[in-house]
């Protein structure tokens, strides 16, 4: 779920649309049955989240928080009548706001794909 309250909804679309491909790209990607997925190896509050937190101060709400996600992307698909399949690391994080300010998370913002934080 998204930030509530909207103030952070037009960065997360933006943020969003930096991972998908364009509507050009997934015509063509059909051609060639692409699958792609995620395999997650590791979830982690970065080094630099304190320095960030005491920098906003009071600007972050309670219960805000980053993790920095790593992992393995997997592609599959067909290249002429062929089966072909690559796969390389990737890594991002997600800022989320949780209890107390939420009973549930909410996803803020995504970090560049392969530019977290560190």
């Amino acid at each position: 779920m998204a930030d509530p309250t909207g103030e952070s909804s037009a960065g997360l679309v933006s943020d969003v649309a930096n991972y998908l491909p364009t509507d050009q790209v997934w015509i063509e990607l059909r051609k060639y049955e692409t699958r792609q997925w995620i395999e997650v190896g590791s979830v982690e509050i970065p080094d630099l989240w304190a320095t960030a937190e005491a920098q906003a101060g009071d600007e972050l709400l309670p219960g805000t928080t980053a993790f920095t996600i790593r992992g393995t992307r997997h592609r599959e698909g067909v290249w002429e009548g062929e089966d072909v399949a690559s796969q390389h690391g990737v890594a991002f994080t997600v800022f989320i706001v949780c209890a107390p300010t939420y009973p549930e998370c909410h996803l803020l913002r995504l970090s560049k794909l392969d530019d977290p934080l560190e």
